[in-house]
């Protein structure tokens, strides 16, 4: 052993972390009671579980060795138990309940069963390294939807959890006084626990944050994004589509608007009942962005009418997408009950040269639009900015149309 100037008598420490976890869990009691989900009922429960844990290794010597050691060993295996659930959850994912219970009924037979206190602590330290590991593996597995850079950070206080626990657990062989000697004021039990308090706070905070940083991200989504098909809301549109027409005012590009709108939709509201409507505009925004490229803006721009802004496309390869996409239209069934739905689209290009802006463009690709309307719908009409007259694609009817 190390003992010294640096030497920190570990009953304190012990006394340290149990006044950390219930404050800690104290803090996400009140905080989020009422409103505990994804994980964060289960992680705060962990912190109760494992304060009791630290109050049966401070009283040791006071109460029996089966409730100070194996008891409290048995906690600590709840604890990182319901810590690894609580990260299943966070993922949205049910957990299963042998999950909970099977970590401390594995580790409460283990010290009963063994008698040598050495070998317990060797097998403890090994096996709670391993679940270290196994939950560090499961926050960083996988692609997040989220960026949750503090997942990053939980994954390393578990990472360094493991390590600390796989080498006390090492370093148990070495000892022939065994458990005898974990609560003596030495450097390296000290450290040791001040370490392990450290890790406590530090991936509860990680915890927090990546709460935090999802809650913040699907707020931005939210805010701009259509709730229903996923798709930009309008105001983003406005602000993106005005972007790329200065982007391709500077590099003197091609840059084509569709409006795109439903026929007779109020009747499929009308006659299958607004859930079915909205089945039907999210299965409609789904073959909008099957047909287009990554890099097209595509947006929900009022009721059933759909606006996309394809950057650096002429009105012809415009006008050939819009055909597809109203052919494909007229010819699926886009919800399980047997009736299909069309569209009628507008659209109009930017090709250089012009000081068009958004708002003209808008207007030209919706006066294009009602043209297709007024010519009796389930039709693509292509209308060039500043020109009276309109590039009209006919269509088969749509009991011949595919």
């Amino acid at each position: 052993m190390i003992d010294g100037p640096f030497a920190i008598n570990v009953q304190s420490m012990l006394i340290v972390m149990l006044v950390s976890s219930v404050l800690m869990a104290a803090v996400l009691w009140f905080a989020f009671a009422g409103r505990f989900r994804d994980g964060l009922a289960k992680w705060t429960t962990s912190l109760w579980v494992q304060a009791l844990a630290w109050l049966l290794f401070a009283g040791r010597g006071l109460v029996p060795d089966v409730l100070a050691v194996a008891a409290a060993n048995g906690l600590l295996a709840l604890t990182w138990a319901l810590q690894f659930a609580a990260i299943i959850e966070f993922r949205r994912r049910r957990v299963a309940p042998w999950l909970l219970w099977a970590p401390p009924a594995a580790i409460l037979v283990l010290f009963l069963a063994l008698d040598d206190r050495q070998l317990q602590l060797a097998a403890s330290g090994l096996l709670y390294g391993a679940a270290n590991i196994l939950i560090a593996v499961s926050v960083l597995r996988g692609r997040p939807r989220h960026i949750l850079r503090a997942r990053w950070l939980l994954a390393g206080c578990y990472t360094l959890a493991a390590v600390t626990l796989i080498v006390r657990g090492s370093g148990a062989w070495m000892e022939p006084e065994g458990l005898e000697t974990a609560l003596t004021a030495n450097s390296y039990h000290g450290f040791l626990y001040l370490g392990t308090y450290a890790l406590i706070v530090a991936g509860s905070f990680a915890f927090l944050l990546m709460h935090k940083e999802r809650s913040d991200e699907e707020t931005s989504r939210l805010a701009t994004t259509d709730p229903l098909t996923g798709v930009f809301n309008r105001r983003t549109f406005i602000e993106l589509a005005e972007q790329e027409l200065a982007r391709s005012r500077r590099a003197g590009t091609s840059l084509a608007l569709m409006m795109l709108d439903l026929d007779h939709f109020k009747r499929v509201n009308d006659t299958y009942g607004h859930l079915t409507g909205d089945e039907v505009l999210v299965s409609f925004t789904r073959l909008i962005k099957d047909c287009v490229r990554r890099g097209d803006l595509v947006v929900r721009y009022g009721g059933e009418e759909f606006c996309v802004l394809l950057p650096g496309t002429s009105l012809s390869a415009a006008t050939a997408l819009a055909e597809r996409i109203r052919a494909t239209c007229a010819a699926r069934e886009l919800t399980a009950k047997s009736f299909r739905v069309t569209a009628s689209i507008g659209l109009t290009a930017y090709a250089g040269g012009i000081d068009a802006t958004l708002g003209d463009l808008l207007a030209r690709a919706d006066e294009a639009l009602y043209r297709a309307k007024d010519e009796g719908r389930n039709r693509v009409i292509a209308l060039p900015p500043g020109e009276g007259a309109a590039t009209t694609q006919r269509i088969l009817p749509l009991e011949q149309a595919g």
